[in-house]
């Protein structure tokens, strides 16, 4: 007789089991799986924490008279200081002076590979490859609200002698620093007695005279759509609106409720851009006559966008169809040139930069899926979302004679506001027929999400990029299974979580799971959150209540 096969359910019960994460072993020191280090009591931007990282290391290092450079590179994140071999043992002591309690831990790579103790490093200087100091913080749930991007990294260069050559010809000036280890994404191999000097007397920073040329140094703004589909007035505006539709015109799922429910998403989106894309220059929210109830729409940084305002034809309104919202969003008074449109359903789940999503001169990445698409032309039958590709596919045939056979993952949505200008001043009468489909139609284009990427790349104006993404569809059978996989991951640039059809049965579950997962992973408000000093105070005074 075969084991019996566990349901779904049993299947996310048993994983917090392995895990040690049932409210029963967290009240358990031994077995409590929580992040120990200062608990934060205001929303977190990764690159402040960089800098109070990078400004503690260095201010250790120049209080035991210490000499380091810090390294150009293109990024912010996982900043490195060069430091002479000779001075690994009193590094490794003035960095053992940073407070556990603060949490700070120090780890020592050796050749080899293996982690070794400040004690160790002390005695073999020679052997170190690298010194990492680390810093956890945590927020008042205990989760670690800091990831490996916030290190420092410290790396001890060979001071060389006489007669050493260059790999480029010559021979090295005596006493020139050498990296020992090549590293990806190096820039600089070795420097000498001058450039040393100079970086030190500059405050210990090697400086580029100007940007690099695959750094993104233009102004970057995201735009969601968003709509709250328990909203009254909304939903006279739909059932009116409903009435006059033929239904065998449009796939079912066009109209169903979960397209339109609001969880909270957006809040704990903007969240985790606070966190993780705090580069944006500026955030515009798209919305049907409708403001998001904890919404600080008084933040500087947050515009609210009605669909009044950048539609062209005030009489397709309302509308109830993102193709035909999205093909709008380019007229948003004072956009930028380069833009990211995001649903409220995408979560940064890491620290970005904007070249993620632009190159250094300025083309849009787009992220193609493998998943290609069937041949057979669009109908009903399709989802909407694979309609509009096949439509995406006849357009491109026609414009450029180019065959498209793939979709594109869902991530958000690099832009050009210049190329969506162009693209509807050439097809006026496609942008017109989209705007003005009220519910998502086999005939539609997917402008924004799709279309533009084919057209851009096919301009010269956009590329292929990568990026490390999750997509879940929450109405899936194991749903808190697979939304407790996603909460241990680190490596996630980015998290779609969709909802496709959820049945009115599922709803209170879903919701539940849902919210439970978004406060635990984003527990902190941001400050586009009303009164958020008042209720990340609350929170805190809460749980030291419990406690």
């Amino acid at each position: 007789m075969g084991a019996r096969t566990l349901t779904p359910r049993q299947k996310a019960w048993s994983s917090k089991l392995r895990h040690g994460e049932l409210p029963w072993q967290q009240r358990i020191p031994g077995l409590r799986n929580a992040a120990q280090g200062p608990v934060l009591s205001r929303a977190v931007d990764s690159r402040v924490i960089v800098a109070q990282n990078l400004a503690a290391v260095t201010g250790a290092l120049t209080a035991q008279g210490i000499e380091f450079v810090q390294l150009p590179q293109l990024s912010d994140f996982r900043p490195r200081l060069v430091v002479r071999q000779s001075d690994v043992p009193n590094v490794a002591a003035a960095l053992g002076q940073l407070d556990d309690a603060e949490g700070w831990t120090i780890t020592i790579t050796r050749d080899g590979g293996k982690l070794k103790d400040s004690r160790w490093a002390a005695t073999h200087p020679a052997q170190v490859q690298q010194m990492r100091a680390r810093r956890r913080l945590c927020a008042p749930n205990e989760r670690e609200m800091t990831t490996v991007f916030e290190d420092v990294f410290i790396e001890p260069w060979e001071e060389l002698g006489e007669g050493i050559e260059r790999v480029d010809g010559d021979f090295h000036i005596p006493g020139t620093l050498h990296r020992r280890i090549s590293r990806r994404g190096t820039y600089v191999e070795y420097l000498t007695p001058d450039n040393w000097h100079r970086a030190v007397e500059d405050g210990g920073a090697l400086r580029w005279s100007h940007p690099h040329l695959y750094q993104f140094t233009e102004p970057v703004d995201i735009v969601y759509t968003w709509v709250d589909g328990d909203d009254p007035a909304w939903q006279e505006r739909k059932l009116v609106a409903e009435g006059v539709l033929d239904p065998a015109e449009v796939n079912e799922t066009a109209t169903i409720t979960s397209r339109f429910t609001s969880r909270d998403e957006l809040r704990y989106s903007l969240r985790s851009v606070e966190q993780f894309a705090n580069w944006v220059n500026h955030i515009y929210i798209v919305t049907d006559r409708q403001v998001p109830e904890w919404l600080d729409v008084d933040h500087p940084k947050v515009t609210v966008i009605d669909h009044r305002d950048i539609f062209t034809d005030p009489e397709a309104l309302p509308v109830f169809n993102s193709h035909a919202i999205e093909s709008q969003l380019h007229h948003i008074p004072g956009l930028s040139e380069h833009y990211v449109y995001l649903n409220d359903d995408i979560f940064f789940m890491r620290p970005t930069e904007p070249t993620l999503f632009f190159t250094g001169n300025g083309q849009s990445k787009f992220f193609p899926s493998t998943a290609p698409l069937d041949i057979d032309a669009p109908s009903a039958r399709d989802l909407p979302v694979l309609s509009a590709a096949k439509q995406n596919r006849a357009f491109m045939l026609n414009a450029f004679g180019r065959v498209v056979t793939n979709k594109f993952k869902h991530t958000p949505h690099s832009q050009l506001r210049s190329v969506l200008s162009e693209m509807e001043a050439k097809h006026e009468q496609e942008f017109q027929d989209v705007a003005a489909s009220r519910f998502r139609h086999p005939d539609d284009l997917s402008i924004t999400s799709a279309l533009y990427h084919f057209y851009a790349y096919a301009a010269g104006r956009a590329q292929p990029g990568g990026i490390r993404y999750a997509y879940m569809d929450i109405a899936r059978e194991d749903a808190d299974l697979y939304l407790q996989r996603l909460a241990r991951r680190t490596d996630l640039d980015v998290l779609c979580l969709n909802d496709t059809n959820t049945t009115e049965t599922d709803e209170e579950y879903l919701t539940r799971i849902l919210g439970r997962f978004l406060n635990s992973r984003f527990p902190i408000p941001s400050h586009f959150e009303k009164g958020v000093e008042k209720r990340t105070a609350d929170f805190a005074e809460r749980k030291r209540i419990i406690s």
